[in-house]
């Protein structure tokens, strides 16, 4: 089963079997594409698996960058930490972007980091193609992430 569920990555058309391993050998396939990504598949999945950026999911609401910073600098020095926000209100909104100044870095990130506790949630990631302006915002229909839209559990 596809490990990335975001509201930043819309599954591909079902007649598309070309996928990849993202993390050499021990990195499950990926099934999605991100639609905001300009550019063939083979373009995305060469920048997925050269990035040194991993998309963060499962991020509480209360989780501060400063955590997501000590969190992630145990894998390496981190290049910059950008919080998922909904876009009408500007709160966190539960995702995050972390950019690391290698691809070394992101990978012992990816390998170490996955499916650790961080304010009683654990969070999960997966490499991106790389940060753009824009994408810190969620997708949903109220500002926050598409899965949002579907759920009743919020951080309270």
């Amino acid at each position: 089963a596809p490990r990335r569920s975001s509201s930043c990555h819309a599954p591909l058309h079902p007649h598309q079997n070309r996928m990849a391993r993202l993390f050499l050998d021990r990195e499950p396939l990926t099934e999605y594409k991100d639609r905001l990504f300009k550019g063939t598949m083979s373009d995305y999945l060469e920048a997925l698996q050269t990035s040194s950026t991993l998309y963060v999911g499962n991020v509480s609401f209360f989780t501060s960058e400063e955590q997501i910073w000590d969190l992630f600098t145990r894998a390496g020095p981190v290049k910059a930490v950008v919080m998922g926000l909904d876009k009408e209100k500007k709160t966190p909104c539960g995702f995050c972007f972390v950019e690391y100044h290698n691809r070394g870095d992101a990978e012992k990130a990816v390998k170490y980091l996955n499916g650790t506790k961080l304010d009683e949630r654990e969070v999960r990631m997966d490499f991106d193609w790389g940060f753009q302006e824009g994408r810190q915002f969620g997708r949903g229909k109220a500002g926050g992430q598409i899965r949002d839209d579907y759920r009743i559990d919020f951080d309270v």
